[in-house]
């Protein structure tokens, strides 16, 4: 018998086979119009003044939050690294005909209020380790800039991660950091959980089809949530239901 595959993984092989560099006359225009959709809306880009602002927040964040001198250290690597990633997303945009993107960042958890060093753990923990199931698969796609980079970014991000729930678990360790964890899980939880995007997003298929993504939304949020959540638990913390203050089902 021969393999059944699903809508969502259907693809034309002439199409994913290529892979296509800039100034390639005939790079498909549905595959450049995705790449530029996807990324004008991807929050890491250096030419927005909007990507600016969140960065010097986060940067003030890091270094007045920071419980000790030391950890000073990989959150600057990581700052760094998060600057790199906003130049390499507008060199990728320029290579498609892009200068400069000024959309405010849409998705809100970029937008929740940091204020404790908790707060901070959280969303490095929570917050990247989305970033890790959005592009970690842009390594597939047929275009050679955003192919090329993709093993730097999705280690960068894994590191992003790892940090954030390092210090989380650090925190929990005493009685006060872990009734923090505890309130704040419900502020974090759900927004990181949105930022996978609608189940029924109509882009969901295409992202697919070309590499984009891995899997649709709600596949990608699942496996998000089958590898997170154990690991919150792990640490004490009760994490809410998947569905609890969400905005976006």
């Amino acid at each position: 018998m021969g393999h059944f595959m699903r809508p969502a993984e259907r693809a034309d092989a002439m199409e994913t086979e290529r892979v296509y560099r800039p100034g390639d006359k005939d790079t498909p225009e549905e595959l450049e119009e995705l790449l530029r959709r996807v990324l004008s809306k991807h929050p890491e880009n250096s030419t927005n003044p909007h990507y600016t602002a969140l960065m010097n927040l986060l940067w003030d964040r890091c270094i007045t939050l920071a419980p000790d001198e030391e950890i000073k250290i990989p959150l600057a690597r990581l700052m760094f690294q998060e600057i790199e990633h906003g130049v390499i997303t507008a060199r990728i945009l320029k290579h498609l005909g892009v200068d400069k993107v000024e959309n405010p960042i849409e998705q809100y958890m970029f937008h929740l209020p940091i204020d404790s060093w908790v707060d901070l753990c959280y969303f490095h923990a929570l917050g990247d380790r989305v970033g890790m199931y959005i592009g970690e698969t842009w390594g597939e796609v047929p275009y050679e800039p955003l192919r090329k980079v993709t093993p730097k970014l999705h280690r960068d991000e894994l590191f992003h991660a790892s940090l954030g729930m390092s210090n989380l678990k650090i925190c929990c360790k005493t009685e006060s950091g872990r009734s923090e964890a505890q309130e704040l899980i419900h502020k974090w939880w759900p927004a990181c959980l949105d930022m996978f995007g609608k189940s029924t997003s109509k882009f969901s298929d295409k992202y697919v089809k070309w590499g984009i993504r891995k899997k649709g939304n709600e596949e990608l949020r699942q496996d998000y949530i089958g590898h997170t959540r154990p690991m919150l638990e792990a640490l004490g913390i009760d994490v809410p239901g998947n569905t609890a203050n969400r905005r976006f089902l």
